[in-house]
């Protein structure tokens, strides 16, 4: 198994993180831990260096921290990532979140900064991972702009089936985390999305399947389970394909 999207580098993590991932050594082929702000970043590689062929590490900027940060501050996160682009997979999360109100200011930094994370990513070839709460066709419709972003991944999708759809047929990748286990849109998304374009998370500590506890990778067992109730594929299948193609869209 693969978890293609969770923070390990967490402070929720802290009391725990070791033994969590060499329990999950056992079963996992990779672990994708992904940064979200300087501080993540920094901690994700950390994470993927002490754990260095297990753990894989992305390097992103969130929304809600571009929409809110200052100039100087976005700009050490692009130098950041940039020096350290033969380190990661993927740049990410970054994007686009409208599930709160936000101010006129911080929209037009939400897309301002967006815009910067996929020129970076069109210039040097990197594939991206994105965040896109509530957001997610205004979030396509930008990506079709950077035809030269290698592969895209829509980490934790929730949006619109026909969204999904449109993504699917630009070759772009829906990924499924355990929230799926409790959502009729997550139910229907699974039933139409190819398998071939499928990728299994748990965005670890959030989305816990187990209440009162904050999730971790074993999990994703749940994830493959839902989809293998809902497309009526066999577990062994769905494991295979999502591996290969977190293979594939990540590089490992």
């Amino acid at each position: 198994m693969i978890d293609s999207h969770c923070h390990l580098n967490f402070v929720d993590f802290d009391e725990n993180r070791d033994e969590i991932i060499n329990k999950c050594k056992s079963e996992f082929k990779y672990i994708v831990d992904c940064g979200a702000s300087i501080e993540g970043n920094l901690r994700s590689l950390k994470l993927k260096e002490k754990y260095d062929g297990f753990i894989k590490s992305t390097m992103g900027y969130h929304p809600v921290y571009a929409g809110r940060d200052n100039q100087e501050t976005t700009q050490k996160t692009i130098a950041q990532i940039i020096e350290n682009l033969d380190n990661i997979q993927a740049i990410g999360e970054i994007g686009l979140d409208f599930s709160e109100k936000r101010s006129e200011d911080e929209l037009k930094r939400q897309h301002d900064n967006f815009h910067k994370m996929l020129e970076l990513a069109s210039e040097y070839n990197m594939p991206i991972v994105l965040h896109v709460r509530e957001a997610e066709k205004h979030a396509l419709d930008i990506i079709k702009e950077y035809p030269n972003i290698p592969d895209v991944i829509f980490h934790c999708f929730s949006g619109g089936k026909s969204t999904a759809l449109e993504a699917v047929d630009c070759g772009y990748y829906i990924s499924f985390a355990t929230n799926a286990l409790f959502s009729k849109k997550h139910k229907k998304n699974i039933k139409a999305v190819p398998l071939e374009n499928m990728l299994t998370e748990t965005d670890s500590p959030y989305l816990s399947p187990i209440k009162g506890e904050p999730n971790q990778p074993s999990n994703i067992k749940m994830t493959i389970e839902r989809i293998e109730r809902t497309k009526h594929i066999d577990f062994e299948e769905i494991e295979k394909q999502t591996e290969k193609n977190a293979i594939q869209v990540y590089n490992l």
